[in-house]
C-alpha cells in the first residue's frame, strides 16, 4: 500500500488538494492522508468551507511513497515559518516523489527543492514565481512537468492530471483511463499539453454561426476542412471569415482545426489498434508524416511513441 501524504499550508485552494486526493482514492492501492501547518485540525480554504480531520506536519512519522503540496493563497503568500520549510526539504529528500498542485510550488521552491530544477505553476503565477525564485526554470506552458523526482502542475484541475499521470506510471495507463472514465473526464491530458486550452474561449454572447462551426466540426474531420470550405459554410467571405473566427476562438481556423485532429488522434492511439496511416486518415491528415508533426507541436512526443504497446502497427 504506498502512502500519499498532503501537506497543506491554510488557506487552501480546495481543489488543489480534492481533485488529485479524490483521484489516488478512486485508484486503490494507496493510502491517503492529510496534515497541514498549523495546530487547528480545520484547514481554511479560500471558498469558505474548511477541512477537517488534518493533523499537524509535525506529527508525520514513517516511510512517505508520494509527498503533495496543494496550492492556495496560503503557498502563494508563504504563511509558513523556516522551520517548516526546512522539515518540507527534509521530508521530501525521503520521499519517493515530491508534487505540487498549482501554487504549491511557491512552497517547494521556498524550501530549495526547485533549484536548478524546470517547474511550472498556475499561468496566472509563472511570471511571479521565475521573479521570487530566480534559480528555478519555470516553464509556463505544460500542464504539468517532472524533473527527476520532483513534480509540479499547472493550476486547479491540472492537479488531477499530474495524480492521473502518477498512478499511470505505479499501475499502467489502463488503470488510470479508467479511473479518468469514471471521473467523466473528457481528456485525460498529457504532460506537454499547453495549460491554454483552445476550449478556453469567450464566444461572443448567443448562438453565433462560429459557435455552430465550432460545434459540427469534430464529427466531420475527415473532410476537407479549408478556410474556403468552413467560410462557405457560415455563407461568409474567406477573408471576413478568418477574421471574426479568429476573435471568437482566440485561435486561426487552420490551427483550431489542427488542434482538434490532434487530439482525435490521441484519443485513437488510446482505444484503437489502428496504424499511424489509417489513424491520420481518420482524423482528416493528409498523411501520417503531417500527423506527426502536428502531434509533436501539441504534445512534444511522437504519436508512434504515444501509442508504443506492443501491439502497435506503426506501418
Amino acid at each position: 500500500m504506498k502512502r500519499i501524504v498532503f501537506v497543506a499550508v491554510p488557506p487552501l485552494q480546495i481543489l488543489d488538494l480534492t481533485g488529485p486526493f479524490e483521484v489516488f482514492a478512486r485508484c486503490g492501492g494507496y493510502r491517503t492522508e492529510l496534515f497541514c501547518v498549523g495546530e487547528r485540525r480545520a484547514i481554511a480554504t479560500s471558498c469558505g468551507l474548511a477541512l477537517s480531520g488534518a493533523k499537524n506536519y509535525a506529527m508525520l512519522k514513517g516511510p512517505i511513497d508520494t509527498l503533495i503540496v496543494p496550492g492556495g493563497d496560503g503557498a502563494e503568500q508563504l504563511m509558513c515559518d523556516d522551520k517548516f520549510l526546512k522539515w518540507l526539504n527534509r521530508t521530501a529528500r525521503r520521499a519517493r516523489r515530491t508534487a505540487s498542485v498549482c501554487t504549491g510550488s511557491f512552497l517547494l521552491a521556498a524550501a530549495g527543492l526547485l533549484d536548478g530544477r524546470r517547474a511550472t505553476t498556475h499561468w496566472a503565477w509563472c511570471r511571479r514565481l521565475a521573479e521570487r525564485f530566480p534559480a528555478v526554470d519555470v516553464v509556463p506552458e505544460p500542464i504539468y512537468v517532472q524533473d527527476g523526482s520532483i513534480y509540479s502542475s499547472a493550476g486547479v484541475t491540472a492537479g488531477i492530471d499530474l495524480a492521473l499521470a502518477l498512478i499511470e506510471e505505479d499501475y499502467g495507463r489502463q488503470r488510470a483511463k479508467s479511473i479518468a472514465r469514471d471521473l467523466v473526464m473528457y481528456l485525460r491530458r498529457s504532460a506537454g499539453q499547453s495549460q491554454f486550452s483552445m476550449f478556453m474561449t469567450n464566444p461572443a454572447a448567443g448562438r453565433s454561426v462560429i459557435e455552430t462551426l465550432m460545434d459540427w466540426l469534430p464529427a466531420n474531420l475527415q473532410r476537407e476542412l479549408s478556410v474556403e470550405t468552413m467560410a462557405a459554410r457560415c455563407a461568409m467571405s474567406p477573408r471576413n471569415f478568418a477574421r471574426v473566427f479568429t476573435e471568437q476562438a482566440g485561435v486561426t481556423p487552420a490551427r483550431f482545426v489542427e488542434r482538434l485532429r490532434v487530439t482525435a488522434v490521441r484519443e485513437l492511439l488510446e482505444d484503437t489498434k489502428l496504424s499511424l496511416k489509417q489513424v491520420a486518415d481518420r482524423c482528416g491528415f493528409a498523411s501520417a508524416d503531417s500527423m506527426r508533426r502536428a502531434f509533436l507541436r501539441a504534445f512534444a512526443v511522437s504519436p508512434s511513441r504515444y501509442g508504443s504497446r506492443p501491439d502497435f502497427r506503426a506501418e
